[in-house]
């Protein structure tokens, strides 16, 4: 029984050096937000949609004009068997495009039973941003069409990038 005692009190001895001689846990680092979007050009215009808002991202599908419709309507198609009408977003905000048609992409968007294909000049994949990339609320509007669809702006190595919703 003295050898147990003996060897507990060993124990508890080398669990207090231990202790004592112990580095301190890193202090806990506050991970700063991170928003997250498919980034794209409509015109000129870079802008941002949350990620969970688009399907795909798609080429420029074979299209039937449907007769009677705007012009920025450029038509309707079967993607994998559901019918897409396809919007230009240049067209419908009065924006001359910029870029040649190979570059053109299509947004899938789909809202419960609205499924919408936006027609965007390039779409350049996934963007993040830090809560500190967040634009002031009276630097996001942009004096044009666009203005009642935007809801916030980052900036990102001296750019400028406004959400759409």
């Amino acid at each position: 029984m003295a050898d147990a005692a003996q060897a507990f009190s060993t124990l508890v001895s080398l669990a207090r050096g231990a202790t004592a001689a112990a580095l301190p846990l890193p202090a806990q680092e506050q991970k700063a937000e991170v928003w997250r979007g498919l980034a794209f050009n409509v015109g000129s215009t870079r802008l941002l949609s949350s990620i969970g808002e688009v399907e795909e991202v798609i080429e420029v599908p074979a299209l039937t004009r449907v007769p009677g419709t705007a012009e920025w309507l450029l038509g309707i198609s079967n993607v994998r068997g559901r019918i897409l009408p396809v919007v230009d977003l240049c067209a419908y905000f009065g924006f001359e495009k910029g870029v040649s048609e190979e570059e053109w992409r299509v947004l899938v968007v789909e809202r419960g039973e609205l499924l919408v294909g936006l027609l965007v000049e390039q779409a350049f994949g996934m963007m993040q941003f830090e809560s500190s990339d967040a634009d002031p609320e009276q630097e996001i509007a942009l004096g044009n069409a666009l203005d009642p669809y935007l809801r916030a702006g980052y900036r990102q190595s001296g750019r400028h990038w406004r959400v759409m919703d």
